[in-house]
């Protein structure tokens, strides 16, 4: 592009104002962070805009603390690609602030090319636009105060160019709008973590770690699916608790959470694993079982380990085991889990005995 002869105050001026244009365009109604391609354009509007400065590249700090190149203009990225640096090399030369890196108080040359080591030859002649570069001012991207990239702005024209066009304060406040950029995109990636986190935790008993009442409702229509995929029946058992409010009446809170949680661990333990179980209020829990016919074995297993256990925690527990089929008692989980409870087991069926639910 043929370089502008205004005047070069206005033509900064004017580069700023396409500038903010350009990262507004680029930061509005997205959620996810500056691209390659963004950055590109940025350095584009730039480089385009200003007759003094001739090419550009963006530094972006990964995981594990290292900067690596991520976009350039009019440079080879292929060869910048390679290029990579440990936060204490950075950071030891280049501040919170506007940084200014000239040609003859580092030797860019031989630093690049120690980086980029051999250089193969369809590259060679990339060299040339880092050759060119007399001085590039460093300016830093922050996230809450830390530096987690630098926007770079080369001038091969001359060491003290960006001095004696004033270029520091424009400089400044491009580093102030790309670090509102991208800690706006920050900002939502964490509260989008956070909300999932939040999401998760609201999907688990905070006792017991097992999947809650709303996570087993979003778990059932799966397993209805399964079961109909499968060519099975999809089971409710309802394991209760009937005096668990008394109990932490007389025994404390304390004391009934920890029954929870080993009640949650047995019942975890007996039954197999393409079972969900979940934890329900009050000493409650629900089982979705897929089987080809009525989980006897299981049912029976439950009781015979409460039997156990209510020895093991030293305190009668009233333990009831209900059983309701999809489609025979309904096919939404709240007339599955109310047929559950109106049916219920206070003894181990015969092994040959049918599972029929025995309404109270």
């Amino acid at each position: 592009m043929a370089r502008s002869k205004t005047n070069t105050g206005q033509e900064i001026k004017d580069m700023f104002f396409k500038f903010s244009k350009v990262l507004l365009e680029l930061s509005k109604d997205r959620e996810t962070s500056l691209k390659r391609k963004d950055y590109e354009l940025l350095l584009k509007t730039v480089v385009d805009n200003v007759n003094f400065i001739h090419s550009g590249s963006v530094l972006i700090k990964d995981e594990e603390g290292i900067f690596s190149y991520v976009a350039a203009y009019n440079h080879d990225y292929k060869l910048l690609d390679k290029i990579k640096f440990e936060e204490r090399e950075i950071l030891m030369r280049r501040f919170k602030h506007v940084y200014i890196i000239k040609r003859k108080s580092l030797d860019l040359i031989k630093e690049l090319s120690n980086k980029v080591g051999e250089i193969d030859e369809n590259l060679r002649e990339s060299v040339k636009s880092i050759e060119n570069v007399k001085a590039f001012i460093s300016i830093p991207i922050r996230v809450q105060r830390k530096i987690i990239g630098f926007f770079n702005l080369d001038s091969w024209e001359s060491e003290d160019i960006f001095e004696e066009k004033n270029f520091l304060p424009v400089a400044e406040m491009i580093a102030d709008l790309l670090s509102l950029s991208v800690e706006r995109f920050e900002l939502i990636r964490n509260l989008k973590e956070k909300y999932e986190e939040l999401n998760r935790i609201s999907l688990i008993d905070p006792i017991t770690f097992l999947p809650n009442a709303k996570s087993l409702g979003n778990y059932f229509e799966r397993y209805v699916a399964i079961a109909k995929r499968e060519s099975s029946n999809l089971y409710l058992i309802r394991v209760r608790i009937e005096n668990f409010d008394d109990v932490v009446k007389n025994k404390g809170v304390e004391f009934g959470n920890v029954v929870l949680k080993k009640l949650a661990k047995l019942l975890s333990k007996i039954s197999r694993k393409s079972d969900l179980i979940a934890s329900l209020r009050s000493g409650s829990f629900a089982i979705l079982s897929i089987s080809k016919e009525a989980p006897q074995s299981l049912v029976n297993r439950i009781y015979e380990h409460l039997e156990t256990f209510q020895k093991n925690v030293g305190i009668e527990l009233e333990s009831l085991v209900g059983l309701a089929e999809y489609g025979k008692d309904g096919k939404e989980l709240d007339l599955l889990i109310n047929a559950s409870e109106s049916r219920t087991y206070k003894k181990p069926l015969p092994k040959k005995q049918e599972v029929r639910a025995i309404d109270k």
